[in-house]
């Protein structure tokens, strides 16, 4: 009997948070692309979200071997497993349960990382740091001296620049410890997937190939111009509704700004996990109306706390001090607002 050749199958995982979810649906199209087998593996909520406001449903149709999965909260022991097996697993690179199951079933795990090679390589430097006794920070630390234990940022990386996590006063603090050791896995795996470029970030990817164990780091941002690419050598495009938001986008804003003058405008947004205590929102309200510049400023609801700590609308002076400048959405359409002339503020 003939064997019958099957492309491989790559299971993605992702993190479930917007921009990782959005990053990676986009490296599981590409892949779909190149006719690979497809499982992409998501809450039930945000993909019942995906659902509601996108079109990923008649989008991944069209590859025959793409097919959604979902998980609750929680897995029971008697969750069906997945047929066929993968032949490989593209795990979110802040999800290190991921390497565990492709150990149980022997397989490669490639991380993916949504954030910039730089992020990565100073998160994955944590340990280096804590040995050189520049973490934790002293109280009384010059936060624009350099660091000087992240190999190839010697003479740029300051304290002020390493994100909050690593901004602790005990280096046993539980999400320092969490990141630092998430990260490390991703230069054990048998790749290392990341949406950027050698021409933009070509020294750090240096450092992290001739540095680290990882025998292979994959560039192949940036992934929504690749996906662009592809889809157009296929005569497709990309809709409205193409969007991987989890939110209905509110497409106001690009009207708005169609009516702004070129580079005028500073887009503001603090994705879709933070939520800024009042005094700090207000603090960049004023510093947006007080810069005498035009702004669109995409502010979920639930980013402005009440006093007793429930969520609320957005302050009627916010939307007061704003009319004559600028402009607030709940959600915008990101990619969309970025490639927009009018952004530059």
């Amino acid at each position: 009997m003939v064997a019958v050749h099957q492309s491989p199958h790559v299971l993605i995982f992702p993190f479930p948070a917007q921009g990782h979810v959005n990053s990676m649906l986009k490296l599981a199209e590409l892949l779909a692309l190149a006719s690979l087998r497809v499982t992409f593996l998501n809450s039930e909520y945000n993909h019942e979200s995906l659902v509601r406001h996108t079109d990923i449903l008649s989008r991944f149709a069209q590859y025959p071997g793409f097919k959604f999965e979902t998980i609750p909260d929680g897995l029971s022991q008697d969750h069906p497993r997945i047929n066929p097996p993968p032949d490989c697993i593209i795990g979110d690179g802040v999800l290190g349960l991921t390497f565990d199951v492709a150990n149980e079933l022997g397989i490669p795990i490639i991380p993916f990382r949504t954030i910039s090679a730089g992020c990565v390589w100073v998160f994955s430097s944590t340990f280096d740091m804590i040995q050189a006794g520049e973490l934790p920070i002293k109280g009384n630390q010059d936060m624009d001296c350099l660091i000087t234990s992240v190999a190839g940022m010697e003479t740029f990386l300051r304290f002020r620049d390493l994100p909050s996590f690593s901004q602790v006063s005990d280096v046993k603090d539980p999400l320092l410890q969490l990141m630092a050791r998430e990260t490390s896995k991703n230069f054990k795996a048998n790749g290392l997937i990341l949406n950027t470029f050698e021409e933009l970030e070509g020294a750090t990817l240096s450092q992290m190939r001739n540095k680290s164990k990882c025998p292979k780091i994959y560039t192949i941002g940036p992934l929504h111009e690749h996906l662009k690419a592809r889809l157009a050598d296929t005569n497709r495009t990309l809709s409205d509704r193409s969007s991987n938001s989890f939110r209905e986008v509110d497409r106001s804003c690009i009207s708005w700004l169609d009516k702004q003058p070129k580079g005028s405008v500073v887009f503001v947004s603090f994705g879709s996990i933070a939520v800024l205590p009042r005094e700090k929102l207000m603090e960049c309200w004023f510093g947006l109306v007080n810069s005498g510049k035009r702004f669109l400023w995409v502010l979920r609801p639930e980013n402005v706390p009440r006093n007793d700590g429930e969520c609320d609308g957005v302050p009627t002076e916010l939307v007061e001090g704003t009319k004559e400048r600028g402009y607030i959405v709940d959600w915008a359409p990101q990619e969309d607002v970025l490639s927009h002339g009018a952004i530059g503020g």
